[in-house]
């Protein structure tokens, strides 16, 4: 039992009538093999289609299509219940075209632009994973990184080969030995029948590769190339990339966000680099500004602290600030508790809801966090010496603070 798979013969076949031959139950849902279908099996990086099954005037989804070996059944599975469809029945299959095109633009994609870096740098591609959001390649170079100019050289190659719009064409072998007569760019030996795909003509054709996927009659159908970017991956080139629709859509969302930046910034997108450059620049002297600044604070918080400190018989000092960052508020805090002995210091940071606590005496600060912050909703934790707490609420942590006040006296 198998299936004709009309995909082989004509790609832009999308729907016929069949017969099914065999039923099984998945997951309470009707999976279905037909004498011949459209829908292409996932397989060789490429999804597999999806689409539609009608039986008479009812209409059911195909969710995905798969297959065991390259020339056994495809089976369909369907959301149809379990018993809807028995042998014999006559059904119409039909798959979502706009999906298909996609496919067949990213795929033959992906093998002109493998091509392209096996042609220019000698590149092997080891990985292929065709996502949603994008491809990506693994382009092994022998432990060697692409250069951006390389990557720009390979982007314009691949698709001058597509605005060429050379043939596209398949070619099928009984055994994998007979296929060895088409000049393949990597020879992967393989069981059984063997489909090679080519783009362009014999002798020197523009890519040649083994591959039993669906892709258009001719390159210019792919449309464009885009390769996003370039990261290293176990020793090889990791190429992000989209083609065709994708690839257009990618570009368009990234031009709109690129020109409403640009419009944020009030000046043209080419000049953005440089506008950004320089508000960098304004961001480090502010920063450098802003630092001297809090250590300006903090050394005049720092004396008023201690002198309040000397002034007071209390055992513990409760501060407030929403103008230190809780780095700075910690910074101070053990500066302070260095000068000073036998106090429980509740340093707040009010934009944060965070209290910091330090002891220079017997207190024990994160004993004091773990047992009490819960009490008032915060959590924290911390050592002897110094703790934090945090707090969803401001009223929470100073009615903690209120509590350690009364607690250590």
């Amino acid at each position: 039992m198998t299936t004709e798979r009309i995909y082989r013969t004509d790609q832009y076949a999308s729907e016929c009538v069949s017969e099914i031959v065999n039923v099984k139950e998945i997951k309470g849902c009707d999976a279905i093999v037909c004498s011949a279908s459209v829908f292409y099996p996932e397989g060789g990086g490429q999804p597999s289609d999806t689409g539609t099954v009608s039986l008479g005037d009812r209409i059911f989804e195909v969710i995905s299509a798969y297959d065991e070996s390259l020339e056994g059944p495809v089976w369909h599975y369907t959301d149809a219940p379990a018993g809807t469809f028995s042998p014999g029945d006559e059904v119409t299959l039909a798959i979502d075209w706009d999906q298909r095109f996609i496919n067949m633009q990213r795929h033959l994609g992906e093998h002109m632009l493998s091509g392209a870096f096996h042609t220019l740098f000698g590149g092997v591609n080891k990985g292929f994973h065709m996502g949603e959001d994008y491809i990506t390649i693994d382009i092994d170079l022998g432990g060697r990184m692409l250069t951006e100019e390389e990557l720009d050289l390979a982007e314009r190659e691949v698709n001058e080969a597509v605005w060429a719009d050379l043939p596209v064409t398949v070619n099928w072998f009984d055994d994998y030995e007979s296929s060895l007569v088409m000049p393949v760019r990597k020879q992967v030996p393989h069981e059984g029948r063997v489909s090679v795909v080519m783009v362009g003509d014999l002798p020197d054709p523009y890519d040649c590769i083994a591959c039993c996927g669906t892709h258009p009659s001719t390159s210019g159908q792919v449309g464009l190339v885009a390769i996003y970017k370039c990261d290293p991956n176990k020793g090889m080139n990791r190429v992000f990339f989209d083609c065709g629709k994708r690839a257009l859509e990618h570009l368009s969302a990234d031009s709109k966000e690129l020109s409403g930046i640009a419009k944020r910034y009030s000046c043209k997108t080419a000049d953005l680099p440089s506008r950004l450059d320089s508000e960098a620049e304004n961001i480090s002297s502010l920063k450098g500004r802003l630092a001297a600044l809090a250590s300006y604070v903090s050394e005049k918080e720092k004396a008023l602290i201690l002198e309040e400190i000397a002034a007071s018989k209390a055992g513990v000092y409760v501060y407030s600030t929403d103008i230190l960052s809780t780095d700075e508020l910690l910074k101070l805090g053990f500066a302070v508790s260095a000068e000073t002995s036998g106090m429980l210091l509740v340093f707040m940071q009010t934009a944060a809801n965070t209290c910091l606590l330090f002891s220079s005496g017997d207190a024990r600060c994160g004993k004091l966090v773990k047992e009490n912050a819960a009490a008032y909703h915060g959590r924290g934790g911390g050592r002897d010496d110094n703790a934090r707490a945090l707090f969803s609420e401001l009223k929470d942590m100073k009615s903690f603070a209120n509590a350690l006040e009364e607690m250590v006296k």
